[in-house]
């Protein structure tokens, strides 16, 4: 059975430079790319037992997300295994099904295992049960002060919205969500509404109940804003791309054209699968940037052991994606 010194001298270089490899932390490209092909021909697979007596942490970093069954976070995730793959982890992909007490549980599960990290989209108030010396990336929402945060530029991206369909000749505006509006929606809704505001742009604001056939409140909307069976307004933006589908479709079935009566914009532009073609236009999320970011947020707090400081949250710009649903 091969061992870390038949990687070392196959790959030609220190026993020190594969132990840092295998480890996680950064090596030389050129050295890598040996390291790896000479763990390959060797056949050689880690003692993940034995690395994680010696460094009291384990090679797995947690995932915590609110959902899987959408395209964003299928992409998300998908991108985040790649990634962190390459920096020698591997990934517990944990769905907490938008329930604060079960990102809870994953968090005190995480804790048990010694895992190398977290990465985690939270919506639960978890800043008490995270101890300031686990490795840990928040995405969206802000965990503590001493946790790096990224966030895409959602008020950029209702901004840029608001500014597509106002170039596009979309004068009477329309935003749409789903009750309750928070976290990063808030945030894409104020973008939306400042630039209308700002440019004189007229715009309502209509936001279905939360229940279980919301849609039902979207199509009346629709209904009682037709005259002459054409809808009042020409350019509607909505905080997520499912919402956003549901309306195209709400609209197309009382024959309303889209894109020549009714433009339509979403947020995340995210794809099941890499050759998809992108139907809706939308506001794209830089996905893999922000699985890249998270990554080497995490590896920054495993190689470093002095006190944590305040962490300024990671802005990501966005940027819009062409679909069917704009002229």
């Amino acid at each position: 059975m091969s061992n870390m010194n038949d990687v070392s001298h196959l790959a030609g270089v220190s026993r020190g430079t594969v132990s840092n490899y295998i480890n996680g932390l950064r090596v030389r490209p050129a050295a890598q790319k040996q390291i790896e092909k000479a763990i390959k021909e060797l056949n050689y697979v880690p003692n993940a037992a034995a690395r994680t007596l010696k460094t009291n942490r384990s090679n797995y970093v947690v995932l915590i997300i609110p959902m899987v069954n959408t395209p964003f976070f299928s992409e998300l995730s998908y991108c985040m295994q790649l990634i962190l793959k390459k920096s020698g982890y591997k990934m517990i992909l944990c769905n907490s099904n938008n329930c604060p007490q079960e990102e809870i549980e994953y968090i005190q599960m995480a804790k048990k295992q010694k895992v190398a990290g977290i990465i985690t989209m939270s919506y639960a108030d978890i800043r008490e049960i995270v101890p300031p010396d686990i490795p840990l990336v928040a995405l969206e929402n802000k965990v503590a002060d001493f946790f790096p945060l990224i966030v895409s530029d959602n008020y950029q991206g209702g901004e840029l919205a608001a500014a597509k369909l106002h170039v596009l000749g979309a004068g009477r505006l329309l935003f749409i969500s789903k009750a309750p509006v928070k976290n990063v929606s808030l945030d894409r809704e104020k973008g939306f509404k400042d630039y209308c505001n700002r440019n004189g742009v007229e715009y309502t604001r209509f936001v279905a109940k939360d229940k279980g056939n919301f849609t039902d409140d979207f199509q009346d909307f629709i209904k009682k804003n037709l005259v002459n069976k054409k809808f009042k307004y020409d350019g509607v933006f909505s905080d997520s791309d499912e919402y956003a589908s549901d309306f195209w479709y709400l609209l197309l079935k009382q024959k309303i054209a889209v894109p020549e009566e009714v433009q339509i914009i979403g947020f995340d532009a995210a794809k099941i699968y890499p050759r998809q073609k992108i139907a809706l236009s939308s506001i794209r999320q830089p996905i893999t940037e922000i699985a890249k970011q998270a990554v080497l947020g995490l590896e920054k707090q495993l190689n470093n052991n002095s006190q944590k400081k305040l962490c300024q949250p990671l802005v990501l710009p966005v940027s819009f994606m062409q679909g069917q649903t704009t002229k």
